[in-house]
């Protein structure tokens, strides 16, 4: 006797997916068929949720080919079992066996093979059961065996049966082998749709272009005719309903509870007509709205795999098959239960790119705002400071004023100029690290900057009683940045060695040759020098030193700030050398000149030069 299927389901596409895995099972079927001696053999695999799928028959089967694919209740066959005697592998459960219970739980559901009715107690009945139960390494049961019509038409006694069961034992444990490696494959399948997910550089950076491309991509994957993915914190997922399910906002609750918790067990759910599995709440609770919903939708089933990532649930994905597919294999539900880590995982880390860049806007924003801000506060500041400053000259120079009047116009001028010069620093600094005006980068010799810088602050040297020098080696040496901008860091830095140098210092400048072909601008003095504490804080706009001597000496304290932006966006570095009442020695660092062609030989041009530069000593 063969069984047949409950519920008339048939599918539109074999469970075993490859030609080369139907034929391996085909393959089977034949060879037991052949060893035991039987004209017919069956081979039904353990679907989830206690459901049997035929997935190869050998022999004169009327119709043979429309029992591939349709489906049985695996409980069905248990108590059909329970009637029958164990030899081996096998279970023989003779007609005369079968109890009225388990005559009534198979009528219409097996097929019974078209051989005549002897009478006689040792020939084959129509009704007689042979049947394999095929169990996996840990115990678990994974597909059935059905022998059917000897070659003799004679009832094997129990010698023979056990000899079918030592000789088809091979053959028994080569079918679990087939039912792992189709589980196997659905495993990589996924894992490869999974990567290809990963690896797409939209799908890591926005959290819709991955939910789309996902479902473009496990729809074919997973072999699903709807898929939906519902997070739960996409408060407009309720306007997109794959599935077409129309559920209803107490509804949509529960499920979105049951995902929950199926994510704490780590299983699937899987919702078919009349039953929910997975969840004897919900199935409880809504078990007929889904049987109904389920109807209207066509579809056979829908599998609900969490998604989430360590310990938080981020939503749900719902796969569903329509009314005459495949079933569901336990590799697809191990498979999407994997699928609902990745994805989420995914999904974890494009929310955090999204909040990534939306902070750096947000930040590029701020940042923009401040630029403006200061560019206008320097430009509508500068305009009365120009009048404040004029009327102070004219008052600081007029006959008809009294020395009183005279010292105060002193003073407006004084603290005009320290505004003014305030002013132009806040405007240096914004421009400088502006991110929307990069320097004007070329090819530049920095030699001529170091002397122009030594020219035009000789006269503020000698007026404070410092000598400045310029010392090493003098030959070009060719830097990549922005002319402009390195002159003013370079000036920053002699104004300062000036600024904070006592009466008969001496201040050194120079530009020394680096091991790598690069060059460094260094600016060494004997002044004040700058504590330990205090270097920390060195470069923070407006930071002014707490040295007392220092504080006693005019200045915004932007300079450095200033110096520093402009190396940072040159791609160099600042180097600061101090001790307190012993001097500073500053270097800024540039990179290496870029490899670039440059058309015909230019001695120039050269900056491998060997040789190295020294700084003179005091």
């Amino acid at each position: 006797m063969d069984q047949g299927r409950a519920g008339e389901r048939r599918t539109r596409d074999l469970s075993w997916g490859d030609a080369r895995a139907r034929a391996l099972m085909h393959a089977l079927a034949r060879d037991a068929a052949t060893r035991a001696g039987f004209r017919v053999c069956a081979i039904e695999v353990v679907r989830p949720k206690g459901l049997l799928e035929f997935v190869a028959i050998y022999g004169d089967m009327t119709s043979a080919e429309e029992r591939l694919g349709t489906a049985s209740r695996l409980a069905d066959m248990q108590a059909v079992f329970a009637d029958g005697e164990s030899f081996g592998h096998f279970i023989w459960i003779p007609d005369e066996s079968f109890s009225d219970d388990t005559r009534e739980r198979i009528d219409g559901v097996v097929v019974i093979p078209d051989i005549p009715t002897t009478g006689n107690p040792e020939d084959w009945h129509p009704m007689d059961m042979l049947v394999a139960q095929i169990a996996d390494e840990r115990g678990d049961l994974r597909a059935l065996l059905y022998l059917d019509v000897p070659s003799d038409l004679r009832r094997p006694d129990k010698d023979r049966l056990l000899e079918i069961s030592d000789e088809l034992a091979m053959t028994l444990r080569s079918v679990v082998t087939a039912v792992e490696r189709e589980e196997y494959a659905d495993h990589m399948r996924v894992i490869r749709a999974t990567r290809r997910l990963a690896r797409s550089n939209p799908a890591r950076h926005d959290v819709g272009h991955l939910l789309r491309e996902a479902r473009t991509t496990l729809l074919g994957a997973l072999s699903v005719d709807e898929l939906e993915i519902h997070l739960f914190l996409d408060q407009g997922d309720e306007k997109h309903d794959s599935l077409g399910l129309g559920m209803a906002p107490d509804v949509r609750r529960a499920l979105d509870e049951a995902a929950a918790r199926a994510w704490t067990d780590q299983r699937v759910l899987i919702i078919e007509a009349t039953h929910i599995w997975g969840d004897p709440d919900l199935d409880l609770a809504h078990a007929d709205w889904f049987t109904r919903a389920l109807a209207a939708a066509g579809f056979e089933a829908v599998v609900v795999a969490p998604v989430g990532v360590d310990d938080e649930v981020l939503g749900m994905l719902m796969a569903a098959r329509r009314t005459g597919s495949r079933r569901w294999t336990d590799g697809e539900g191990v498979a999407a239960l994997e699928l609902g880590h990745d994805l989420g995982r995914a999904i974890a880390n494009a929310h955090a790119t999204q909040r990534e860049r939306r902070l750096l806007e947000e930040l590029r924003e701020l940042e923009e705002a401040r630029h403006r801000f200061l560019r206008e506060l320097t430009h509508e500041i500068n305009n009365p400071m120009t009048v404040i400053a004029a009327n102070a000259e004219f008052l600081a120079g007029s006959e008809f004023a009294s020395e009183r009047d005279h010292r105060r116009a002193q003073a407006i001028l004084r603290g005009s100029e320290r505004l003014g010069d305030l002013l132009e620093g806040l405007a240096m600094l914004s421009r400088v690290s502006d991110p929307q005006h990069p320097p004007s980068m070329q090819r530049m010799d920095l030699v001529p900057i170091v002397d122009d810088a030594l020219g035009s602050m000789t006269a503020v040297a000698d007026k404070a009683n410092v000598t400045l020098h310029l010392v090493g080696d003098t030959r070009e040496a060719i830097v990549f940045a922005d002319p402009r901008e390195i002159a003013s860091a370079v000036t920053n830095l002699v104004d300062n060695a000036v600024k904070y140098s006592n009466t008969g210092d001496e201040i050194w400048l120079g530009v020394e040759r680096r091991g790598d072909g690069s060059f460094s601008f260094s600016c060494r003095d004997e002044g004040i020098g700058i504590s330990d504490a205090d270097q920390e804080k060195l470069f923070l706009p407006l930071f002014r030193s707490t040295n007392e001597d220092a504080l006693n000496r005019p200045g915004t304290g932007l300079g450095l700030g200033i110096v520093r932006e402009i190396m940072q966006r040159h791609g160099g570095t600042v180097e600061v050398e101090s001790r307190l009442g012993r001097g500073t020695h500053v270097r800024l660092h540039f990179p290496p000149l870029p490899q670039v062609e440059v058309p015909g030989p230019s001695p120039r041009s050269s900056f491998t030069q060997a040789g190295t530069n020294r700084l003179a000593g005091p």
